[in-house]
């Protein structure tokens, strides 16, 4: 064989190889929890897209001020969860997040006692993955006590076999500066080290940056959103991290000044679902903001200026790209029915992890003597 051609052969040879390895390099790995609230839109965004969600999280059940805890996922959602292999592990909130009423349960060791009980049983009759804790607006100096809240919570969970996680506010230092509303009854409360030692993962919601009571801006910028990644993966632990994202985004519209009386803000702010904003598309173009990594339109609604920001798949996919480079399990994101659709298809460049943990089958009434009994048995 010629020089020439033995070299043309060697190249095209190693070619294939690259490409060929190339092919075979498998896609990088990704927990997807997502939030789900009763109604048919987001059940429909879970039915339609089960197989990419790793951990389906109902927002279904509260807890009352003497640890009472009711609730139930929806029939369809569990069969739906059955039939794709996703674990389920829903939410327990303090019901509108009553401050009071969870200073209240605090204050109570008995009270904790009883909603931790009451935990188990549903999920040891359901068959649930655990519970995740999404108990919000509590005043910082409840501190101690939250965190012993959840290691007792922990302590129970696991010797049954269940997991433990907490959605918790998203902040980029532990500083209190002043009066800060947003430190002292949100996000201060939230021991990020101590709770990383109890809880199977935590949730980071790396949202709202700018919210409806706050001047237009958007709902998760990728700076803001990657502080919040670093000051957790450095307190919490990146293994232990689902960074928390949003799917919807907010519509500000100024404020009327001619109004009597005068508006207290310039602007009128409101949570916009994806198809909301898709009707706005339809007569403004959106703009990108390279720095923020978010989307946003203007326009006008009724003569005065409105302003929009919102989340898309390619703001999302930078989003998952942080996660997946910080060493983050995944994501969690709020919530199934208020998403952008092509989403999902920016997800065919992962490979979204399945937990299996079956749910519960048989009767109602056997399922719940049977974790009745296991309780018991725990207890003596």
């Amino acid at each position: 064989m010629p020089p020439a051609t033995l070299r043309f052969v060697r190249s095209v040879l190693g070619l294939s190889l690259v490409l060929g390895c190339a092919a075979a390099a498998p896609k990088p790995a990704i927990t997807t929890l997502i939030y789900l609230v009763n109604n048919p839109s987001s059940i429909a965004s879970f039915r339609a897209h089960a197989d990419r969600v790793s951990i389906i999280a109902p927002q279904t059940f509260y807890m009352d001020a003497q640890g009472f805890v009711q609730g139930e996922v929806p029939r369809d959602v569990l069969q739906i969860a059955a039939e794709h292999h996703v674990a389920v592990t829903p939410l327990v909130v303090n019901r509108g997040f009553n401050q009071p009423l969870m200073h209240t349960v605090l204050d109570s060791p008995e009270s904790r006692a009883r909603a931790i009980r009451y935990l188990v049983y549903y999920a040891l009759r359901d068959g649930y993955q655990g519970f995740q804790f999404d108990y919000e607006n509590i005043l910082y100096t409840y501190r101690d006590k939250f965190t012993q809240f959840f290691k007792e919570a922990s302590h129970e969970f696991h010797r049954h076999g269940l997991q433990l996680s907490a959605a918790i506010v998203g902040r980029r230092d532990d500083v209190r500066k002043g009066n800060n509303s947003g430190y002292d009854n949100w996000s201060g409360v939230y021991d990020y080290g101590e709770m990383a030692r109890y809880a199977d993962f935590i949730s980071v919601m790396a949202y709202a940056e700018h919210g409806p009571s706050a001047n237009p801006g958007p709902v998760a910028g990728l700076p803001w959103v990657t502080a919040i990644a670093k000051y957790s993966a450095e307190t919490i632990g990146a293994k232990k991290v689902s960074l928390g994202v949003p799917f919807y985004g907010v519509r500000w519209d100024a404020a009327d000044p001619n109004a009597t009386p005068a508006p207290p803000r310039k602007w009128r702010g409101r949570s916009a679902r994806y198809s909301d904003t898709v009707k706005v598309l339809a007569a403004s173009e959106a703009q990108w903001d390279e720095a923020l990594s978010s989307p946003h339109v203007t326009f006008e609604t009724d003569g005065r200026p409105s302003e929009l920001w919102f989340e898309n798949a390619r703001s999302l996919q930078a989003k998952l790209q942080l996660a997946h480079d910080t060493g983050f399990v995944g994501i969690s994101a709020w919530a199934a029915g208020q998403e952008d659709p092509a989403f999902w298809d920016a997800l065919d460049a992962w490979q979204v992890r399945h937990p299996r943990r079956p749910l519960a089958t048989g009767v109602f009434d056997a399922r719940s003597k049977r974790a009745a009994r296991e309780l018991a048995r725990a207890s003596k």
